[in-house]
């Protein structure tokens, strides 16, 4: 793919092949990851991630910053690993891939928990909802964000974290894929409904714009000769690996979008 560079994280790669190869074994253990087709749109997509950016308004020579760190707000803490951040042009995109994932757990369950170090995980959450502060357009309550997801209150933070570090305006987009091969995969109507809830209880800002995008895809030859791979084996990681440099491994469809 011309006119965009390649980062991991803050790292730039050489080339497709570098930035590949900067995944763990984890990240594509599975042919099935939604980092797969991702990593597969944005090298091999072809006019269709072309006229996806340029929706948006992405300007071409765009930094593409894959698995972008965003601290977490505790000391310490794990961050926000958001699929792929994109930054130019006065904005800060932050992009979540999905494609068979189930929907995640909601804030009100995160609660019922303790963290990994025993911690309280109201410390964490409301440092989000600090990430978010800036951006909204009411006085943020963590009780008020029970039924909220929380994987999309944090990728929504982490839009914020970049575009407060880098004076500029945040979006936040999640990129559905289908259709899945998964019947418990969420699909684009969960997502809406999820990313609207958030978005309401910030106050429903005209400036951070929330979009959920659906890309049809259906697979090729190739893919179809790694699909069956073992997802517990390490192999399968340098097989997917070899797989996306080698081949294109989809073929994808106009994007149908939707903006909250």
């Amino acid at each position: 793919m011309t006119g965009f560079r390649y980062y991991f994280n803050l790292q730039p790669m050489r080339d497709f092949a570098s930035l590949c190869a900067r995944f763990g074994v984890k990240a594509l253990q599975s042919p099935y990851r939604s980092t797969v087709p991702l990593l597969s749109l944005v090298e091999h997509g072809g006019p269709v991630w072309e006229s996806l950016i340029d929706s948006w308004g992405v300007p071409r020579g765009t930094s593409l910053h894959f698995e972008y760190r965003a601290k977490s707000p505790k000391p310490r803490g794990n961050p926000s690993h958001t699929d792929m951040m994109l930054m130019s042009g006065g904005k800060a995109w932050a992009i979540e891939a999905k494609w068979t994932e189930p929907r995640y757990e909601t804030v009100a369950n995160r609660l019922r928990k303790p963290e990994s170090d025993g911690g309280d995980p109201r410390i964490t959450l409301n440092g989000w909802l600090s990430y978010l502060q800036p951006y909204a357009g009411r006085d943020l309550q963590l009780e008020d964000f029970s039924d909220v997801v929380y994987q999309t209150m944090h990728r929504a933070a982490s839009a914020c974290v970049a575009a407060a570090e880098h004076g500029l305006q945040p979006e936040l987009v999640y990129l559905h894929f289908s259709p899945s091969p998964l019947k418990n995969s969420a699909t684009r109507d969960e997502y809406a409904t999820d990313l609207s809830r958030l978005h309401k209880l910030l106050g429903s800002p005209g400036y951070f714009i929330f979009r959920v995008i659906d890309v049809v895809l259906s697979v090729t030859p190739a893919f179809k000769k790694i699909k069956d791979l073992d997802k517990h084996s390490p192999v399968t990681s340098k097989s997917v690996r070899e797989a996306l440099c080698r081949e294109v491994l989809f073929d994808f469809g106009s994007p149908v979008a939707n903006t909250i």
